[in-house]
């Protein structure tokens, strides 16, 4: 296990939050963290806390299994926070996301319109209906031997 003193390991899939809508979805949280941290904690930079707060959301965010067609969190069928840190994170956009409007008006509207959207079905893994027959077939042909 990680201690806190040591250097943070790198995202996995960060190269996702680069683009896309990913990368917009990546934005607004950044803001609503500094947003934040700036009116409960009093820095212009983000306290140790926040930052490590938003390196948890960023990395959830990161390893998304719908990519790029993400739905909101809130119509997510799939949960991917832990419940402590799902509260937090929950209060940080419930106070800070009306005021997103003013700051970053395009990235709101398109997060609100999100919302409005029935979200997909957990993804299926593309390899599943291959492995699953991989299975089938390994065990048809050690039953054969067996006979």
């Amino acid at each position: 296990m990680q201690s806190d003193n040591s250097t943070p390991r790198p995202i996995p899939h960060a190269e996702r939050l680069d683009q896309g809508a990913l990368g917009r979805e990546a934005r607004l949280l950044r803001s609503m963290f500094e947003q934040y941290c700036r009116k409960h904690h009093g820095s212009d930079s983000l306290c140790a806390e926040c930052q490590k707060l938003l390196r948890y959301a960023l990395t959830r965010l990161a390893c998304c299994p719908f990519g790029n067609q993400k739905p909101t969190c809130f119509k997510c069928k799939v949960h991917c926070y832990r419940g402590e840190e799902k509260d937090k994170v929950r209060a940080v956009m419930r106070e800070t996301g009306p005021k997103m409007l003013w700051i970053h008006p395009l990235l709101t509207v398109e997060h609100l319109l999100k919302n409005l959207k029935e979200a997909p079905d957990w993804p299926r893994n593309p390899n599943a209906k291959k492995q699953q027959k991989n299975k089938e077939a390994a065990l048809a042909s050690q039953s054969k031997y067996r006979d």
